[in-house]
């Protein structure tokens, strides 16, 4: 490998699935496509996005305090121009000028595009500050996909996932690239096969006992010294404790 400037870091990381983010607030319907986005959590089920504060949408979302995740499929592509390159606050319903229809989900009423691929109602949970860009993190309430999405999995037949590999670079014009496999190539792989299956098998072991140290201590400051020495008879790094503790902790309080 050779070494990449921090500039294009971003770049690196692509392609990735954008989302179209929209919400509502005053009567005003907005949104933005943005690729920084993850799940953070099972339970509760909680997905984040980063958003500027210069961005309209920012408003929008932190106002209502509710908003959605929309996947698009690459059949709109040529549409993109209007939810990634401008802003709500200077092109008022950009969305519909799109040629995009807008719905209501059923659990909150947050504008949800008609024709999207995919769609999650989310109420805000979190706004965490980070960078130029703060984190804005949503618990899931409702979710919708197309017929393609069947038995918790995309089949891949009908829908062609929206990619986005960045912009282009100035001097001359600037150009957003997008993508979509022409093809698809599946293959199954078994979940830690061979040799791995003991070392899961151990890990889920360990992470059960430390889970039910924590349950008897009375107090964290107990449960990190128990588990400190459970982890040094295990040889294991006793440094790890106060990590797993607060894991066991996480999961004692979804139960």
């Amino acid at each position: 490998m050779r070494k990449v400037d921090l500039e294009v870091l971003e770049r690196m990381l692509y392609p990735v699935v954008p989302v179209l983010v929209t919400a509502e607030y005053n009567g005003r319907v907005g949104g933005m496509l943005a690729a920084w986005w993850m799940q953070a959590s099972f339970e509760p089920p909680l997905l984040a996005v980063a958003i500027a504060p210069e961005r309209y949408t920012y408003k929008l979302v932190s106002k209502s305090r509710k908003f959605a995740f929309n996947l698009l499929d690459y059949h709109y592509v040529d549409r993109m121009p209007y939810l990634g390159d401008v802003s709500e606050r200077f092109y008022k319903n950009k969305i519909t000028r799109a040629g995009f229809h807008i719905i209501r989900g059923e659990a909150l009423g947050v504008p949800i595009v008609a024709e999207a691929s995919a769609a999650v109602e989310l109420k805000l949970v979190d706004i965490v500050k980070a960078g130029d860009h703060d984190i804005f993190i949503g618990e899931a309430v409702a979710a919708y996909a197309v017929e393609d999405f069947e038995n918790g999995m995309w089949r891949l037949q009908e829908y062609k996932p929206l990619l986005y590999l960045g912009r282009t670079r100035r001097p001359g014009p600037v150009y957003r690239v997008y993508l979509t496999p022409k093809g698809w190539e599946r293959r199954e792989i078994e979940f830690a096969r061979g040799d791995l299956k003991e070392a899961s098998k151990r890990r889920i072991k360990v992470m059960e006992e430390i889970v039910e140290i924590v349950r008897q201590a009375s107090s964290k400051e107990e449960a990190v010294e128990h588990v400190r020495r459970y982890l040094v008879e295990s040889g294991l790094e006793e440094d790890d404790a106060e990590l797993l503790v607060d894991e066991a902790i996480r999961r004692l309080g979804r139960k």
